[in-house]
């Protein structure tokens, strides 16, 4: 009785300190995802020159952008492709032998479907759904390859400018005021359309995706890192526990 009080005093002390090693490693990754907006949020408004004169967006979310930069509306800056959605119900879908295409709703990728509606890179913005509030995924997705979109999400082609820049800028935009709907949050085409966003030159456009996956790669390797450790804890302590109380650890 004396040595299990020991081994229990033993292994509360120790996976005590073990927990806490998680937990902080764990605020560390949360911490990246906060530096990440951050970095993101700072580059698509205000650019990568720190010295830069600004002046102000008249929109509240950017505030104020490069003197050089100008803002437009999502009507102006996308071609809408909506017209070319349709929904398959899951009965339809089930029906389907050969599933190769990826089928989009408004949060994504939620089943595989045996044909495509479209065939080339494009940004996809959700349609309705609790997320348009919460935030707690992407908002902005980006297609590739072949696939089909039902009509839970909005479908836009950038009139110019790389892909992932609009797709950065569409993520950081603020919608709260576009949307409507209570028990069913919405974005119609219409609010989407009337989103403003920040413009600057196609060409620092680029500068600014490179910028932005340049740093997502180091976030990646360090978070990777991070993620390890968490994992090789997680096992310390599971052997400690099971060394222990198995008399292979002398307490």
């Amino acid at each position: 009785l004396d040595e299990q009080a020991r081994i229990g005093t033993f292994l509360d002390r120790r996976t005590s300190e073990i927990d806490a090693l998680i937990a902080k490693k764990q605020r560390q990754i949360e911490l990246l995802d906060e530096q990440k907006a951050i970095l993101i949020n700072r580059a698509v408004t205000r650019g990568l020159n720190p010295h830069a004169k600004l002046k102000p967006s008249g929109i509240e979310w950017i505030g104020e952008i490069p003197e050089g930069w100008t803002t437009g509306k999502v009507r102006h800056l996308f071609d809408n492709l909506d017209s070319r959605r349709v929904p398959l119900s899951t009965v339809d879908r089930g029906k389907m032998t050969e599933r190769k295409y990826d089928y989009y709703g408004a949060s994504g990728v939620i089943d595989k479907v045996e044909d495509y509606l479209y065939d080339e890179d494009l940004l996809l913005i959700a349609e309705d759904g609790a997320n348009l509030v919460f935030r707690n995924l992407p908002l902005a997705i980006i297609a590739t390859g072949m696939y089909w979109v039902n009509n839970h999400a909005h479908i836009l082609r950038p009139k110019s400018g790389p892909l992932h820049y609009w797709f950065h800028a569409l993520e950081c935009a603020d919608y709260t005021t576009a949307i409507t709907g209570a028990a069913q949050p919405k974005l119609t085409k219409d609010a989407l359309a009337s989103i403003s966003l920040p413009n600057p030159s196609p060409e620092e456009q680029e500068k600014i995706v490179e910028h932005i996956q340049k740093n997502e790669e180091a976030e990646r390797a360090l978070r990777g890192s991070v993620e390890s450790q968490i994992q090789t804890l997680k096992i310390l302590r599971s052997t400690l526990s099971a060394h222990t109380v198995t008399g292979r650890i002398k307490v």
